[in-house]
């Protein structure tokens, strides 16, 4: 699907610039994920670029629920969807693995749910493509439902953990040597606290590594809209060259590379991971990795991304030749880093 994707962006145009073929599409634009290349799209997970989101478009198509369904506003399915994942983390807390699954089910329909508020919310304002309208009220309260979603979530991954401590050879905890005197101590009371201290530092290094990613992906999605999405024809150069810049920018292979790796660790696939995790049972093992990948990962591409964004707003903003002619021996040889 990205081999496709990746075709669609170097051979038909992106922004409406001379002497590129259009892309026209076989099915409605907003079921086809290659009709309209956005940012928001581009930095998408798989599961809800490629599957969920054109499924809320056909059964948006089907039902009409945003042409005729009017009482039924965004701020609505993002409330209900709240209180899916509510019983998701239920099924979650529970011993039995086939409730643990259901409970994932539930939460992969509460992220449908997620991309059908997204979707009906875009249909009635006429936007056209993954887009976030940062700053809008719509914007904060589904920024609200989801963060409540994920604490219902992570309650329940809580309650379970609490009940089922990893087995031996998943935490080490400190050894305990009772003094001759206090034989009649209960050891027993002491592991407890120290499995519950380990439980509470493992819950607190996971939702760490959401607030990261969700913070990072959100940040950067708001600055690369505002850069390559703009239209203000107030900047120096004209509107011609404005959009010929950021199609030479989003066609770049370094670009291409940091969206393919916010596409494998943001928010929603850092949650996908999780609900793997819990699903095939192995949530102990999943949350060993992330202590420390969790976050070495996500800085390093917070790193690249924000050097990358410098250079673009430089290159098309300012009129510099930024990275774009970088380095020294690219000038030299004619040849450009968008080029790759």
């Amino acid at each position: 699907m990205d081999y496709i994707l990746y075709n669609r962006m170097q051979n038909y145009s992106i922004k409406p610039v001379k002497n590129e073929k259009n892309y026209i599409s076989k099915v409605p634009c907003d079921v086809d994920p290659f009709c309209v290349v956005t940012i928001k799209a581009l930095m998408l997970d798989y599961p809800n670029l490629y599957i969920l989101s054109p499924l809320a478009s056909v059964i948006d198509h089907i039902l009409g629920i945003s042409s005729t369904w009017s009482w039924i506003t965004p701020n609505m399915i993002s409330a209900f969807h709240v209180l899916i994942a509510l019983l998701a983390g239920h099924c979650v807390a529970s011993n039995s693995l086939s409730d643990r699954r259901l409970g994932v089910i539930l939460f992969e329909f509460r992220t449908w749910l997620d991309d059908l508020d997204g979707h009906v919310a875009r249909r009635r304002k006429h936007i056209i493509g993954e887009h976030s309208d940062v700053g809008s009220a719509g914007y904060w309260i589904d920024g609200l439902c989801d963060a409540l979603g994920c604490v219902a979530l992570m309650t329940g991954i809580f309650f379970f953990l609490k009940r089922n401590p990893p087995r031996r050879g998943y935490e080490k905890l400190r050894r305990i040597y009772p003094c001759i005197e206090s034989q009649d101590a209960n050891t027993e009371i002491i592991y407890k606290r120290l499995r519950f201290r380990a439980l509470i530092r493992n819950i607190l290094l996971l939702t760490g590594h959401l607030m990261i990613t969700s913070i990072g992906w959100n940040r950067y999605i708001a600055l690369y809209q505002d850069l390559l999405e703009t239209n203000d024809n107030s900047l120096a150069i004209t509107m011609s060259e404005l959009y010929a810049r950021q199609s030479e920018i989003m066609r770049s292979g370094f670009f291409w590379i940091v969206t393919v790796t916010w596409r494998l660790i943001n928010f929603h696939t850092a949650l996908d991971y999780l609900l793997m995790a819990i699903f095939f049972d192995r949530l102990w093992d999943y949350m060993k990795i992330l202590r420390w990948f969790g976050y070495i990962i996500p800085l390093i591409v917070v790193y690249l991304t924000e050097f990358h964004f410098l250079e673009s707003y430089a290159y098309i903003l300012r009129g510099s030749s930024g990275f774009a002619k970088w380095p020294s021996t690219s000038i030299q040889n004619g040849t450009t880093l968008f080029n790759i």
